[in-house]
């Protein structure tokens, strides 16, 4: 009887190694498992890469790869894959016509037990179709330099801003924004100026205490300037080295925004030409609709005159602030308006329209269709602006908030 037990065990590992996998064998892995597209024009193209990978211990040798399906292509050479190796290819979905599209691409192997792997594909064309823009509200910080003309006549303007400052600062303190703001003058002939921040503390940010009454305080810089009113060399001096990183070091964030608002009375007088100054600001963000330049100065080729409650009000012509403000899309206030609150108001708002607007990504063929959803909830606190293709919010949607936009359009490629 022990004889005979022995026989079948020896029996039963014979047939186990024999009935056993090659423990060399490849094991294909092919990522994502199917394709999924997103709604595309006819004749447009979006391509989306698939991985193939040896999961296996033994060397995986690729057949062959092709597509079934009018609107697919892959191409993907043959290769032998080592343990662990993969390789990416691309697959394209270009339709043709209309429609949904169905497909498959199909990855063949010498895998034993998956000699053939097929990729599922699926995605529409369309002539029109409903857009779907997502974005994240995301507050970046915004760096405003205030740049005031203290030549003897701007005694009383530098009040009257200074006076109805809070209608520009309210937008600030509202949506609760991270901001710098700083003053310097137009004199670049006295070094206790020459582009340098004014005031202590030389700039205000949100955690300085009585922010508005400090800025209001440092705009009215006096009036005691010794050279011609040069407010554009005023800036290229506080923003460049060696001032931007030693008397103003800190007020200028590579990460912020940056707007620049000139109050002046008095043409500009720098020595180069308006070119000069707006080529010097491009190279301070890496975007320049990161940049905008306002300016509360006389109107452009006439200048301007008015009768305010403090008294006349003149002003030369202001035209090459103009020219810089035009090249930034800024505001521009004359300087005689006796209340200058809507202008600064104006300001304000334009200063912080980055933190209220989203271009969208197509122009909508039915601007009354389009609905907005903050934290999927429907929204209908803004107004789409065809001249630049944007929803602007009256309100803000709060930081870090999700927001859909949904609106038919002509589908085009890219």
């Amino acid at each position: 009887m022990l004889l005979v037990g022995l026989l079948a065990c020896s029996d039963y590992e014979l047939d186990k190694r024999e009935t056993e996998p090659n423990v060399a064998s490849p094991d294909i892995l092919v990522e994502p498992s199917s394709l999924e597209w997103p709604t595309i024009g006819v004749n447009c193209v979006e391509e989306q890469l698939v991985t193939v990978s040896n999961v296996g211990p033994g060397p995986l040798t690729l057949a062959a790869t092709y597509a079934e399906g009018d609107a697919l292509s892959a191409e993907m050479r043959t290769d032998t894959l080592a343990s662990g190796e993969s390789l990416t290819f691309t697959v394209r979905f270009s339709p043709t016509v209309a429609g949904e599209s169905l497909g498959d691409i199909i990855v063949q192997s010498d895998d034993p037990d998956q000699p053939e792997v097929a990729v599922e594909s699926e995605g529409r064309a369309a002539s029109e179709g409903l857009i779907s823009d997502r974005f994240t509200q995301s507050a970046a910080p915004v760096d405003v330099l205030w740049v005031i003309d203290n030549s003897g006549s701007m005694a009383q303007e530098q009040t009257r801003v200074a006076s109805a400052i809070t209608s520009f600062f309210s937008w600030f303190t509202t949506l609760n924004l991270d901001y710098h703001m700083g003053v310097i003058t137009t004199d670049v002939v006295n070094p206790l100026y020459s582009g340098r921040l004014v005031g202590l503390p030389a700039y205000i940010d949100e955690n300085t205490v009585g922010a508005e009454s400090e800025l209001a305080e440092a705009i009215a810089v006096g009036t005691e300037d010794m050279g011609d009113e040069s407010g554009l060399a005023a800036v290229e001096l506080a923003l460049s080295a060696p001032v931007v990183s030693t008397e103003n070091a800190g007020f200028l964030r590579p990460d912020a925004h940056l707007a620049i608002i000139f109050l002046s009375d008095e043409p500009e007088f720098s020595v180069p030409d308006s070119a000069h100054y707006i080529e010097f600001l491009k190279t301070l963000k890496a975007d320049p609709a990161d940049i905008l330049v306002s300016a509360i100065v006389g109107d452009q080729a006439t200048g301007c005159s008015n009768t305010c409650a403090e008294g006349p009000q003149d002003a030369q012509p202001g035209d090459k602030y103009l020219e810089v403000v035009s090249a930034f899309s800024g505001v521009f206030g004359s300087i005689c308006t006796c209340d200058l609150a809507p202008t600064l108001d104006e300001i304000g708002l334009e200063t912080t329209r980055y933190v209220r607007s989203f271009r969208l990504s197509e122009v909508p063929t039915d601007p009354a269709a389009i609905a907005v959803y903050v934290e999927g909830e429907p929204n209908l606190d803004w107004s789409w602006i065809e001249a630049t293709n944007e929803i602007v919010f009256t309100t803000p949607p709060l930081n870090g908030s999700e927001i859909i936009v949904r609106y038919p359009s002509t589908l085009s490629c890219e």
